[in-house]
């Protein structure tokens, strides 16, 4: 394990920030989880076997999303919502985006 789950909860929030945007709140993070060999399902390592972390964020309704965050890099992999829709994530100059989103 690189990271440590305070580690990962800070990358989630810059992360959720950068992504929601005026609908981000710090409550919404509700947790991480670490997995030593997780299957990708979404993006450029799509089928890899990787140690990860998934992260809880509150959604909508009482639901759950997932932001699974790579813990060989420390960086965002996808973000999963409660109805499985898959986003990858990238970042660029202004900061963390979903894949084939519009940003605020």
């Amino acid at each position: 394990m690189k990271y440590t789950e305070e580690q990962i909860l800070a990358k989630a929030k810059k992360v959720m920030k950068d992504v929601k945007g005026k609908f981000y709140s710090e409550d919404c993070i509700e947790g991480a989880l670490y997995q030593k060999a997780d299957k990708i399902i979404s993006g450029k390592n799509k089928n890899k076997i990787m140690p990860t972390w998934s992260v809880s964020i509150k959604a909508i309704f009482n639901n759950i999303d997932i932001l699974t965050i790579s813990d060989e890099t420390g960086e965002p992999l996808f973000y999963m919502n409660f109805n499985t829709l898959i986003f990858d994530i990238e970042k660029d100059e202004k900061g963390y985006f979903r894949v084939g989103l519009p940003r605020d």
